[in-house]
């Protein structure tokens, strides 16, 4: 599977969890994803990694996690329920990163988006 091939977009949001994150440093950040479909956000406030926390049934900020999507999801009074999930935050082995997995359901996804066209 070539995700280059692939219709997705990426909306990537540097927020100030760790000591090391501040806004001047979100610049350097982003060539660690240089994709041209990545779009790089700052949330100073940490707005997101509070709203998500209940979404996904986070006790803590919910940061550090990867979210999909399909094309109709819409964000209301709270962050949409994601599709598919994972995170690096040790919360699970079921939600715990795997790119392959990662790839495998963005895959699911494009193509189930393909069909609904």
């Amino acid at each position: 599977m070539n995700l280059k091939d692939q219709n997705i977009e990426v909306y990537s949001v540097w927020v100030p969890i760790l000591p090391s994150y501040f806004e001047v440093t979100v610049g350097r950040a982003t060539k660690t994803l240089p994709d041209p479909r990545v779009r790089h956000y700052w949330d100073g406030d940490g707005e997101l990694v509070k709203g998500y926390a209940p979404v996904l049934g986070i006790d803590d900020q919910a940061w550090d996690v990867y979210l999909l999507y399909d094309k109709d999801a819409e964000w209301k009074d709270a962050p949409p329920k994601p599709n598919y999930w994972q995170e690096q935050l040790g919360i699970s082995e079921e939600t715990k990163l795997d790119g392959a997995k990662l790839a495998v359901e963005i895959d699911k996804l494009h193509k189930h988006e393909l069909r609904n066209q």
